[in-house]
């Protein structure tokens, strides 16, 4: 089937139509994406100007240069020091995941004739204390009880600062997790003389890591001894490796 041939008229708004189609899809695909990018170049280059315009030069110090260069280099010396002290007293903490150490302690233990119960890792409750808590926002009765707490995904991804909890709050809590001192720790429940308890916490000096004893607990076990003979102790004993 053949199509009429069109007329001067037609073939002009075809023409035209066909112009019109072209032109807006190159003003669609490259003219906005262009403009739009110059016009945020613009923006930043103005926020730029704005800042340059408003910034303030620090004036210089009237003090001597040369004595802030002296207490500048005795402060790198002094970081220096604490450094080197800080490398050097971790070369005697044990890894984390130490077997090595663990298995140690129980070597003591049977060294010094103390019988071991319990050898675990041990757990610290967390201390309302050992860090402050942002304190939430006043909600009436009804509001708490209709409305469920919710926790939006950037406060749970957040993470947590480590801090220090003061002396106050003992050295079980100031080395849980959590601290800036955060070490792992271990609770023993052994049973022996008072004799064999003593040689038992000074025998730990001689491991090869260090091995301190943040907590202990002594009592009296339920069964007295025989005239003549030691009273037997049971202990808990929370230590830091």
């Amino acid at each position: 089937m053949k199509l009429p041939p069109l007329s001067k008229r037609e073939q002009w708004l075809s023409a035209l139509a066909i112009g019109v189609i072209v032109i807006g899809a190159y003003a669609w695909l490259r003219w906005v994406p262009a403009n739009r990018e110059i016009g945020q170049l613009q923006q930043t280059a103005e926020a730029t100007d704005k800042r340059l315009r408003t910034a303030e030069i620090p004036e210089e110090p009237d003090e001597d240069i040369e004595r802030l260069k002296s207490q500048l280099a005795e402060q790198e010396r002094l970081l220096a020091a604490i450094k080197e002290q800080s490398d050097s007293v971790e070369k005697h903490l044990a890894p984390d995941d130490s077997q090595f150490l663990i298995v140690n302690i129980s070597k003591v233990a049977r060294d010094a004739q103390i019988h071991v119960r319990a050898n675990e890792v041990f757990k610290a409750a967390v201390s309302n204390n050992a860090a402050p808590v942002a304190a939430a926002p006043a909600t009436t009765k009804k509001s708490r009880k209709n409305k469920p707490a919710t926790v939006t995904p950037a406060a749970a991804a957040a993470p947590i600062a480590a801090v220090i909890p003061p002396l106050s709050a003992g050295w079980v809590a100031r080395m849980s997790p959590g601290s800036l001192l955060e070490r792992p720790l271990r609770r023993l429940e052994v049973e022996g003389t008072y004799l064999a308890l003593n040689r038992f916490i000074h025998d730990l000096d001689r491991l090869p890591f260090q091995v301190a004893v943040l907590r202990i607990s002594v009592e009296r076990m339920p069964v007295l001894a025989m005239p003549g003979y030691p009273q037997s102790l049971l202990a808990e004993v929370i230590l830091a490796l």
